[in-house]
């Protein structure tokens, strides 16, 4: 019993032992990567590191600085880690080139590097990266104040996810150890063949081939097969709140050319959804009301784009949506989804005398369709523009509808690269509303690129207001970034292109990565103040770093609709004052503050979540 007794005591010792080596191995490691405190000195990472280290210090100023919209921590988590990570990748490359260069000509400044001033240099950036990590922990709720978010996504989310990045950090070092112990093995069984100028870049390049093949077949490829899956039977299924509709003016009615089952699960929202005659009546007061007329084609296997073109004019010619006095031709995002707020707004605003026509084009979510298939958005819009407005020029030139387009997203997208400038957008319809379109829009960035003088990229002026005015609140209908009013009077037809500074959908592209934007030198950003006029909803503090920037506003992309609307990539009762603008007199009534409120209401409740 007592030599059991003895070993059982000896076991637990090591144990404890084991376990407190370990604990304090592990709070070394921390200390070694913790931001600010890995500047006092190392105790576990080894000192090849160093230069790494030192450009994760500085990347994590410019990590946890602000972007578009506040971070929820795992954003937060993900932002720091990869900030930190390049960080690293720069300074270690640096580093490695100046020491050859010096290597190279014989001679070190030693002299420069003492200990002091090492202790100097370890203390200011410790100084820096404590002062940064405070303005950050201060700034956050002033973001989500700016997007009204409350009390939500403040300094605890940053503060958390700045820890699980710095551990992400960690990890990251791991796997590049992992990486340069296969670089180094490789190289040297490839050295006793071949001369090592020619062994180690060889090595190199066939690990980072092996890890971008592993990448794109096990990560890229089964992401992109899951999602495709995923949202091949979301567009199967019938949101809880949706049920055929009745009408006769609706596609996937009992009377309708385009079964309820064809039009996909969006379609089916879209159809299912939004204001009859009798809530028209409810929201405006209008004695005289139409039923909304609204029509859908889904995407159905073998049937082509023009095949679902010719399927929308034919449902037109059943429920006689050519004898209406508007119709609205509207592009929709990848996954057949159309905002309720723009179709409701000029449905109440035309006391339902208009007509909707859309159709689907893919299943998949915007991000992926633009990855996958970038042309389907501008071929579907164009099929159904030039079918629409084909038939519509047949009419006598004194009994046509007025036709207006729109599309939010990549349905903006889709529809304003079917027109070829502005005058043919102009010249072909009565007026368009944009909203959230993304920076690749062409027609988009030649309006930006060729704005008045003095007006800011965030809000251009184009041609004094005469026909085009870019919004991100109502009040741009009227007046200007500066607060002032339009140096023309704001002629028919119009065009609203709406686009928040929030926005990460509307302010990412790919030059972002090495190209300063304007809209990142201009009154707004680098802590100038904008005026109170463009009722900028994104910090001022914002600035432009080499690739920092463009990963930073791309992860915003993934938070941009968890925001209220009139913020991020969320378009919502603004929507009524647009329309109401787009419309002008054509309206059979104009929006007031009340019937706004009613809209609103109505809209609201009348929502599914999908």
């Amino acid at each position: 019993m007592r030599l059991h007794r003895r070993l059982a005591l000896r076991a637990l010792s090591v144990a404890v032992t084991g376990a407190a080596r370990g604990a304090l191995f592990a709070l070394d490691v921390a200390h070694d990567l913790t931001p600010g405190v890995r500047m006092t000195r190392r105790r576990r990472l080894p000192r090849s590191l160093f230069a790494g280290v030192l450009g994760a210090e500085v990347a994590t100023w410019w990590a946890v600085s602000p972007s578009l919209l506040p971070r929820p921590w795992w954003v937060t988590a993900a932002n720091v880690a990869i900030c930190q990570g390049v960080g690293h990748v720069v300074a270690t490359g640096l580093s490695f080139s100046v020491s050859r260069t010096f290597d190279r000509f014989g001679r070190r400044p030693h002299y420069l590097i003492t200990v002091a001033s090492m202790q100097l240099t370890h203390a200011t950036l410790a100084a820096i990266t404590t002062a940064a990590i405070a303005l950050s922990l201060r700034r956050q709720p002033e973001q989500a104040r700016l997007v009204d978010l409350g009390g939500r996504r403040g300094a605890r989310h940053a503060l958390i996810g700045g820890v699980v990045g710095t551990a992400g950090y960690g990890a990251l070092l791991l796997l590049g150890d992992a990486a340069q112990v296969s670089v180094d093995r490789l190289g040297a069984r490839l050295s006793r063949y071949m001369p090592i100028w020619v062994s180690w870049p060889l090595a190199a390049g066939l690990v980072g081939y092996l890890a971008a093949l592993l990448s794109d077949r096990v990560l890229v490829r089964r992401t992109l097969h899951t999602l495709s899956r995923n949202a091949a039977e979301l567009n199967r299924s019938v949101f809880p709140g949706t049920m055929m509709p009745w009408e006769p003016e609706r596609s996937g009615s009992p009377w309708s050319y385009e079964a309820w089952s064809s039009v996909g699960a969006q379609g089916r929202a879209v159809l299912a959804l939004g204001p009859r005659a009798r809530d028209i009546t409810d929201v405006t007061g209008l004695a005289e009301v139409h039923e909304p007329i609204r029509i859908f084609a889904g995407l159905v296997p073998g049937r082509s784009l023009a095949a679902s073109a010719r399927r929308v004019l034919a449902e037109m010619d059943r429920t006689g949506a050519f004898r209406r006095d508007t119709i609205v031709i509207q592009t929709s995002a990848g996954t057949g989804w159309i905002t309720d707020w723009s179709v409701c707004a000029y449905e109440f605003l035309t006391g339902g005398n208009c007509a909707t026509v859309s159709m689907q084009y893919s299943y998949l979510p915007s991000a992926v369709s633009y990855v996958m298939d970038r042309d389907s958005p501008i071929l579907a819009s164009r099929e159904l523009i030039e079918a629409v407005l084909g038939r519509i020029d047949q009419m006598p030139a004194d009994d046509r509808p007025k036709v207006y387009v729109a599309g939010e997203s990549l349905g903006g997208y889709g529809i304003a690269a079917s027109f070829d400038d502005l005058d043919d957008l102009l010249t072909r319809t009565d007026g368009a509303v944009f909203s959230g379109s993304p920076r690749f829009t062409r027609l988009v960035r030649e309006l930006t690129a060729a704005r008045d003088a003095g007006s800011p990229e965030r809000l251009p002026v184009v041609d004094g207001g005469r026909h085009v005015r870019f919004v991100a609140h109502p009040d741009h209908l009227r007046r200007n970034h500066s607060g002032v009013n339009y140096p023309h009077r704001w002629r028919h037809p119009r065009a609203v292109i709406a686009q928040h500074a929030s926005d990460p959908i509307v302010w990412w592209n790919l030059r972002l990565v090495w190209q300063r934007p304007d809209w990142l030198t201009e009154p707004g950003s680098r802590g100038v103040r904008a005026p109170r006029g463009q009722r900028l909803d994104v910090v001022h503090g914002m600035r432009w770093v080499p690739f920092i920037t463009a990963w930073q506003v791309g992860l915003d992309q993934l938070t941009s609709l968890h925001v209220p609307g009139g913020h991020g990539h969320n378009y919502h009762d603004e929507m009524l004052w647009y329309w109401d603008a787009v419309l002008g007199d054509h309206a059979a009534v104009r929006m007031t503050d009340e019937i706004a409120s009613r809209a609103r209401e109505f809209i609201v409740t009348d929502s599914v979540r999908r």
